[in-house]
This record gives structure tokens, C-alpha cells and sequence, in this order.
């Protein structure tokens, strides 16, 4: 399952030093919002993880497992009404067996997420 463009949108990327930075859209009709929480809604962190996971399977060119999760710190709430528009910073490095992703999920005042983990394409 995909939420690019249901959960989230690209809006841009730019890449400098080894490092993408991903200019994201949270998109607030998705469906979990319904449920998590009613009049309140805050995004779940598995779907968090998934548009990160996404996000690298961009870079990478190929669907990706997320195989193993080393880092996942949230230390901020993340709402599509309060917190639209974020930034994530990912370095995704490795062979075609293997990648490791770190990323950070962030705005211009606030770090959300702190995310490393391994991925393998997909067979």
C-alpha cells in the first residue's frame, strides 16, 4: 500500500552533499485522520514511517523493504491542520542488497521524527 498522494504529496526535492531534502504536504481527507483522532487529528506514526520509507524508495529508484528499524524517536506531535508542511532530510546510502536510510522529519522550528533503519529492494 502506497500513501504518496493520499497520505502525503512531494512538493519538491533538492539534493546537496549526500543529503535530499524532501518538501512535503500532509494531505488532512486522508482516512486515518478519521479515526486518530476524531476533531483532533494527529498522523499516525506507522503512516510516518511508511512516507519515509517512501520517500526513500525515490531516491533508490525501486520498491524497498524496511527491513530493520535501529532509530525511531517522535518527540514532537505532527497534525495536517497545525503542521501542513514539513521537511524531510534523508542520506540513503548502500549497495543494490541493501540500503540504510536517516532521516529527519522537520519544519523551520521543530524536529518530529529522528528515523534510521535498513531497507532491501523488493524481489
Amino acid at each position: 500500500m502506497t500513501l504518496l498522494n493520499d497520505y502525503f504529496k512531494i512538493d519538491g526535492r533538492t539534493a546537496e552533499n549526500g543529503e535530499t531534502l524532501f518538501s512535503i504536504t500532509l494531505l488532512p481527507e486522508y482516512k486515518a485522520y478519521a479515526g486518530h483522532f476524531p476533531g483532533n487529528p494527529v498522523s499516525p506514526g506507522v503512516c510516518n514511517i511508511q512516507m519515509m520509507k517512501e520517500c526513500a524508495e525515490q531516491l533508490a529508484g525501486k520498491p524497498l523493504f524496511l527491513g530493520y528499524i535501529s532509530q525511531c524517536r517522535l518527540s514532537a506531535v505532527i497534525t495536517p491542520q497545525i503542521t501542513p508542511q514539513l521537511q524531510i532530510r534523508m542520506q540513503l546510502s548502500g549497495t543494490d542488497d541493501m540500503y540504510k536510510v536517516c532521516a529527519t522529519v522537520c519544519d523551520d522550528t521543530t524536529k518530529y521524527i529522528e528515523f534510521k533503519g535498513e531497507l532491501t529492494p523488493l524481489k
